[in-house]
């Protein structure tokens, strides 16, 4: 489509401003139709506002990117075919290229068998100098750290001997005391190590009279402490005692204090047992007291009953008496005769003499000898 054809129908859809087109400079010829068609294109959309949201404004956005298309692949096909000579000449130019520098390469190894004996040599002598050189500067640092070592002890001798008793700060101290400084032996370091050496010297009697103070007061704080566990010994062998003392006596108050629970208890049981005892005679009184009450009531009963038979014929009289005189006396000494008359009626229900006479001695707490003179002189 050309772009006459596409103006007309663009016109109504898109809105366009006109701007001034760019000129493109080159000097590729098989570039300049396309720089003509991209200005066109820029000249004609650079600008434009595309409306997609109808169809008709869809067809229009769409015939615009086929003609922007076409240029595009215009100018890509215009680019491999333009690339052509110049591509080949690259190869031409590389194999080139590729060849200077074999030859060159070839050069420098004919160079270098001539300088590699020389350059050999040169690096043997350049490394047995270094060698030699690290050998003395190892010597030389040994030696100076061989020293230093020695400086060092004198400098650190006193704080490792901070803590220690004063008889090993005296061995020490001694030792130092005892150390020559010589000058063949510490060379240019000999001010330096006479310097540690007196300080170490000064640092050392200092913590000798510190530890001699210290042990002393150590030894007097143990003394004191010793006095002290004595002291607590004994106080705890007192307190032992005491303790002893106050469980004995509290067990002898425990004894007495059970002595007498257990007498009051016993005096207690006692009692209860002659409260019980007491009780017991009581009620045995008591009983025997109804049995003789009872019993008067039936003897009084009974005597009613014998006055009431007293008081009946002299033959019931005769009949009551004469066992009782049978009983008690003989029958001649009475002047009763003992056998019934022949023509006397015996009642059947009537009490024997005898039975008659237990039960008013029983009634009134008599022999029946006394029973039985009482009936006789009741029965007229």
């Amino acid at each position: 489509m050309s772009a006459k054809a596409q103006q007309a129908p663009l016109q109504e859809s898109i809105e366009m401003t006109a701007v001034t087109p760019k000129v493109a400079v080159t000097d590729i010829a098989e570039y300049r139709p396309h720089e003509e068609q991209i200005v066109r294109l820029e000249t004609t959309y650079a600008n434009l506002v595309v409306d997609c949201s109808t169809s008709e404004g869809l067809a229009n956005a769409k015939e615009v990117r086929v003609d922007i298309r076409d240029v595009r692949y215009a100018l890509a096909n215009t680019t491999k075919t333009a690339l052509v000579p110049y591509q080949q000449a690259v190869k031409d130019a590389q194999a080139r290229v590729n060849q200077v520098k074999e030859f060159g390469e070839a050069l420098k190894e004919r160079v270098l068998a001539i300088e590699a004996p020389v350059d050999e040599a040169i690096k043997a002598e350049e490394k047995r100098a270094a060698d030699a050189k690290a050998e003395r500067e190892r010597v030389e640092a040994e030696r100076v750290e061989a020293i230093r070592k020695k400086i060092t002890r004198f400098s650190s001798v006193a704080a490792a001997y901070a803590s220690r008793s004063a008889a090993d700060v005296a061995a020490v101290l001694q030792s130092v005391k005892e150390s020559v400084i010589l000058p063949y032996e510490y060379a240019e370091f000999e001010a330096e190590a006479t310097i540690a050496r007196d300080n170490a010297i000064d640092q050392l009697e200092a913590l000798h009279r510190a530890a001699v103070d210290r042990e002393e007061a150590a030894a007097k704080l143990l003394a004191q402490q010793k006095e002290l566990d004595e002291l607590r010994e004994k106080q705890r062998i007192a307190d032992a005692e005491a303790e002893e003392l106050r469980k004995q006596r509290a067990e002898e108050d425990r004894l007495r204090l059970k002595k007498q629970q257990d007498e009051l208890d016993q005096q207690r049981r006692d009692m209860e047992a002659q409260q019980r005892q007491q009780r017991e005679q009581q009620e045995e009184q008591q009983r025997q007291q109804r049995e003789r009450d009872a019993q008067y009531q039936r003897d009084q009963e009974e005597l009613a009953r014998l006055r009431a038979l007293a008081a009946a014929p002299a033959s019931a009289a005769n009949v009551i008496t004469a066992p009782a005189v049978t009983d008690t006396a003989p029958a001649d000494a009475v002047g009763v005769d003992p056998v019934p008359v022949a023509d006397e009626v015996a009642d059947s229900n009537m009490p024997s003499v005898d039975e008659v006479v237990e039960v008013v001695a029983m009634a009134f707490c008599v022999t029946n000898d006394e029973a039985s003179a009482w009936l006789r002189a009741l029965s007229f």
